[in-house]
């Protein structure tokens, strides 16, 4: 299966840099930059690898705030990245802040309101403190973001329940940092219209998802497009997936669904 993805993202990459194409905003989902046998984990060195393939192929590392701002119609004049993290792992504050530091580059992690059940995570992975945010809110090139409260698929929720996860998690991290977080990641990147409009009613200014693709003007600010790298992303297919072989490849996902009923 991972082979015949790397295939597909080699092709459409090669068509890639042949095509003209204008300045594009990437919005990138890591999880866990660990040496954890993790689907979901990339090892510190790799990590920074990505960082500085991005400079040297001249991509601006941009804070998350200003894929929003392109969402809303400011136009990027160079190829842009944002770089954000889901879930809260320890490994942030050990392994990427120190990088962020070192590279001078920003990024977003989202951390969770509350210690979730083990098995909305699938992982054993240690998370965030609150001490920990805390210190990390002092960082000036990491913002903190919430992932609601406990991990759970939000569109699986009652209203109560619902209003509980976005709403809490945004006091429980404004009252660790200082702040009300502006951003919301939904978990699993399960979201639907009720969904948003509940992220919306409780203050924060949008949210991410996982959708494979780059940041289109007119995108809706509360179904922000992530592209995911994880333990099967090559170098090449990273090369691909901040192309706008991102937006083929999702646009052939989507038609490969709709085939499939």
């Amino acid at each position: 299966m991972w082979i015949g993805k790397r295939i597909v993202w080699g092709v459409l990459h090669a068509l890639a840099c042949v095509v003209p194409q204008a300045p594009r905003m990437t919005v990138l989902l890591y999880h866990s930059i660990s040496r954890e046998k993790d689907f979901f984990a990339v090892t510190p060195e790799v990590f920074r690898e990505h960082v500085q393939y991005f400079k040297r192929a001249g991509i601006e590392l941009v804070p998350l705030s200003r894929a929003f701002e392109h969402a809303q119609g400011s136009a990027v004049t160079m190829d842009s990245v944002a770089i954000t993290f889901d879930d809260g792992y320890k490994d942030f504050l050990l392994e990427v802040a120190p990088i962020l530091a070192q590279e001078s580059v920003p990024a977003t992690v989202f951390v969770l309101g509350e210690d979730p059940l083990r098995s909305e995570l699938a992982n054993s992975l240690p998370l965030l403190s609150v001490e920990d945010i805390t210190e990390l809110a002092k960082h000036s090139l990491v913002s903190i973001g919430s992932h609601a409260l406990s991990h759970r698929k939000l569109t699986k929720l009652s209203e109560e329940e619902l209003k509980v996860e976005v709403e809490h998690s945004r006091e429980r991290i404004q009252r660790a940092v200082g702040v009300a977080p502006a951003f919301l990641a939904y978990p699993k990147g399960a979201h639907n219209e009720r969904v948003m409009r509940a992220v919306s009613g409780a203050g924060y200014r949008g949210a991410v998802s996982v959708i494979e693709r780059g940041v289109h003007v007119g995108d809706d600010e509360f179904a922000l497009p992530r592209v995911q790298v994880d333990s099967t992303t090559t170098a090449s297919m990273l090369r691909a997936k901040v192309s706008v072989a991102a937006d083929w490849y999702y646009a052939f996902w989507c038609l490969g669904k709709r085939i499939r009923g």
